[in-house]
Order: structure tokens, then C-alpha cells, then sequence
């Protein structure tokens, strides 16, 4: 009877684990967005060239 109960236990924590781990992820990777969206970088990025891989003509 204990077996079984814990099996179910295992079962559910793995799951939980799961869970937590995929919404950690999702928070990094929403983080990232955000930190990249700064105003300050976004005007860093107004002001570089564009690199195309073209030669342009004279």
C-alpha cells in the first residue's frame, strides 16, 4: 500500500518539476526579449550600419 502511494508521490513531483522548469524557462526567455527591447539599445542600433553583404558601387 506505502509502494503504491509512493509511486504516486514520484509520479507528481516529477511532473511538478517539470512544470516549474518549463515556466523558468519561459521567464528567462521573456526577460530576454525585454532586455533587449530597451530604449537605449534600440537607438544603439538606429545609428550602426546595416550590414547587407553587397558591395555598393562608387
Amino acid at each position: 500500500m506505502l509502494g503504491r502511494i509512493w509511486d504516486g508521490m514520484k509520479v507528481t513531483l516529477a511532473l511538478l518539476a517539470m512544470i516549474a522548469a518549463a515556466l523558468i524557462s519561459a521567464d528567462k526567455l521573456d526577460h530576454g526579449r525585454r532586455d533587449a527591447a530597451r530604449p537605449g539599445d534600440v537607438a544603439r542600433q538606429a545609428t550602426e550600419p546595416a550590414v547587407t553583404g553587397s558591395v555598393g558601387r562608387r
